[in-house]
Parts: structure tokens; C-alpha cells; sequence
């Protein structure tokens, strides 16, 4: 009689070791693409939402270095032009000249969302 070797649970396990010997170079490729791919902290899978997030970063410096050229060019502005700081005085602060009156106009939006800005007459 003739033996089955295919029947035998061990040829399975023999047959699946055989397999991991001979292409035991492509297997451990394959371990380390899914380690580095998926796995590690590094993986591709957590590289784009990190590529995003620095992305929406860089412009937001941008912006934050626009706004400093601006702020920095009114305070240059303000330190060597007496007129800027007058004009900033009436408009902001509603203030005036000893010799003036100052008339403040709300519109109905701006009425609704603020408080009316006082006036001194003298």
C-alpha cells in the first residue's frame, strides 16, 4: 500500500514551510513594506493628514507675517507722521480739538452690535 502524503496534517505544515523557505526574501519584503506602510508611526497612511496640517501651517504663517509688514509699516508710520496719529486719535478714539465739535454717526447695524460712542461737548 501506498501512503497519501497530502492527507497527513503534518505534509501541510511541511509543504507551507517549504514554501516560506523558498521565497523567504519576498515574505520578509513584504513584512516590511506592511510594517513601514501601515504599522509604523511613520507610515504612509499618517504622512498625509501630517503633509495637510503642514500645509495649512505654512499659509497660516504666511498670513501672520503679512499682518506684521502691515502693523509694522502703521507703527513706523505712527513714530514719524504726526498726521497719523491725529487721524487715528478722531477716528478710533472720537477725539477732538478743544476749538471743535464732534458729530458721531451710527448706522442701524453698527447701532445694533454696539453701543453708541459718547461725545464731549465743551
Amino acid at each position: 500500500m501506498h501512503k497519501n502524503i497530502h492527507s497527513h496534517p503534518m505534509s501541510k505544515i511541511h509543504s507551507a514551510w517549504l514554501f516560506m523557505c523558498r521565497h523567504k526574501y519576498i515574505i520578509t519584503i513584504l513584512l516590511i513594506v506592511l510594517i513601514v506602510g501601515i504599522v509604523d508611526e511613520d507610515s504612509f497612511l499618517n504622512r498625509h493628514p501630517r503633509r495637510v496640517r503642514i500645509d495649512m501651517l505654512r499659509q497660516e504663517i504666511a498670513n501672520y507675517k503679512q499682518q506684521f509688514k502691515e502693523a509694522d509699516s502703521k507703527i513706523r508710520e505712527l513714530e514719524t507722521n504726526p498726521k497719523a496719529v491725529e487721524k487715528i486719535a478722531r477716528e478710533r478714539y472720537h477725539m477732538k480739538r478743544a476749538d471743535e465739535d464732534v458729530f458721531v454717526f451710527v448706522s442701524d447695524k453698527e447701532e445694533n452690535s454696539e453701543e453708541p460712542a459718547e461725545t464731549d461737548e465743551e
